[in-house]
């Protein structure tokens, strides 16, 4: 054990993958639901980890982007942003753990730039400030953080372009629209943080007001089931940030928003966590946005989504490549 992290453990789990890929494919789902009076409400779906269905469930009030605030609730874009942070320290607390470092505290800030021109909201000049004492052992920390860099799941969505397949209405699937230009000038600070508690374990916070979240993996990841994990949260900012747009596009179309339903999926390959295979796929992928109207539904609601799609800041944000500068703040301590 180290930095509460059962090494042996891992190293099971990466032999049980190359000896049984099949294992290696980890599904996350999300679904959020928009309703008069309650607004939107997002949840997970039971994670499948192989051939293993994990039977947790975690259930947020997302705030909308613009309009009123729902008591502390976040919006979609603090939990994309937490969802990056954390799983890019999920990978550092794994990596640096495997390499003999001893944490005694962990702390990554995300920030980004929110410019808005019309319908068009887009997160630009992403920064990581990445803050590390420990008893590093020897080990260069940039080495650590370059490993998170290139094994991070969440992290790699951000900086490679990932495809999202959009289904309307139980229809086939179809190519989401291409993402809107990020408009000219300057915008609004956003940010989140996120602290190491122990293990795989986070608490993540933010100066908006909004409550802190915690993170966890499922136990058959070293977890405790303390709450959802980063792909998990990802998927709620995506069907939250989605939804909350169509709501909006259709209230200001005069149309009666309505029940909406949105569902996100997406998998990871833990093969590509752990480097193992000549090509891994590290990303989240085979992402798809699942959108069911209201009964009743008026014509035209399907380019109603699509516009909501193309103006999602969080949708740009997976798909789109995106730079992201990292700031190093390491400390090494020693101890008899």
């Amino acid at each position: 054990m180290r930095n509460g992290m059962n090494i042996a453990g891992v190293s099971e789990m990466v032999h049980e993958v190359q000896i049984q890929p099949h294992e290696a494919i980890y599904r996350y789902g999300a679904v959020a639901r928009w309703s008069e009076g309650r607004g939107i409400q997002a949840h997970n779906e039971p994670a499948v980890l192989g051939t293993v269905k994990t039977p947790r469930r975690y259930e947020l009030a997302v705030a909308l982007e613009q309009g009123p605030t729902r008591g502390d609730a976040p919006t979609a874009v603090r939990l994309a942003l937490t969802a990056f942070a954390a799983c890019a320290l999920t990978t550092f607390v794994g990596g640096g753990s495997a390499r003999g470092v001893t944490l005694e505290s962990l702390r990554l800030r995300i920030g980004a730039e929110r410019v808005r021109e019309g319908s068009c909201d887009r997160l630009t000049n992403l920064s990581y400030d990445l803050a590390v004492r420990a008893d590093t052992g020897g080990v260069d920390v940039a080495e650590v953080v370059a490993g998170m860099e290139t094994q991070s799941p969440n992290h790699r969505t951000l900086i490679d372009r990932q495809p999202l397949a959009l289904v309307l209405g139980g229809e086939a699937p179809e190519p989401a629209p291409e993402p809107a230009a990020p408009a000219a000038g300057s915008g609004e600070s956003v940010s989140a943080a996120v602290d190491w508690q122990y293990s795989v374990q986070f608490l993540a916070t933010a100066e908006d007001g909004s409550a802190p979240l915690r993170v966890d993996q499922p136990k058959q990841l070293a977890g405790v089931d303390w709450g959802p994990n980063p792909q998990e949260y990802l998927l709620m900012a995506l069907a939250s940030c989605v939804l909350g747009r169509t709501v909006a596009l259709s209230e200001a179309a005069g149309r009666p928003p309505g029940p909406w339903r949105v569902r996100a999926g997406g998998q990871v390959d833990i093969r590509g966590l752990f480097l193992i295979g000549p090509d891994p796929m590290v990303p989240v992928h085979g992402l798809t946005l699942e959108v069911t109207p209201p009964d009743g539904a008026s014509d035209g609601w399907q380019d109603l989504v699509r516009e909501a799609v193309r103006t999602s800041p969080v949708a740009g944000l997976l798909m789109d490549e995106h730079l992201v500068k990292i700031n190093l703040d390491a400390a090494a301590t020693t101890h008899d």
